[in-house]
């Protein structure tokens, strides 16, 4: 199984969501209002500072599945300019049945 980490900005939340739901996505968990900075972004902190704030949701696929999800979120990320997602994936095993 492959787990997928997408931190994104929240304006673009409902264009996540739509890709997972539209794709080979059965369930996911999902963090509102998430701060930090990425290396090539400002800060979002939710302050008046720095302003506003990410999501993040975390996807675990079957291997069969892995590419396709790949692909829709590579594809949204395209469409969003490139800008305002990072997509990261690490393998995961179930430990507990």
């Amino acid at each position: 199984m492959d787990m997928y980490w997408v931190f994104y900005d929240a304006g673009y939340d409902e264009d996540v969501m739509e890709t997972l739901e539209g794709c080979c996505v059965n369930g996911f968990t999902k963090w509102d209002r998430v701060l930090g900075k990425g290396p090539h972004a400002v800060p979002k902190m939710d302050n008046a500072v720095w302003p506003g704030y990410n999501c993040a949701v975390v996807v675990v696929v079957p291997d069969e599945e892995s590419g396709r999800l790949r692909a829709s979120l590579h594809e949204l990320r395209r469409k969003l300019g490139g800008r305002g997602m990072e997509i990261f994936r690490t393998s995961a095993e179930r430990v507990v049945d």
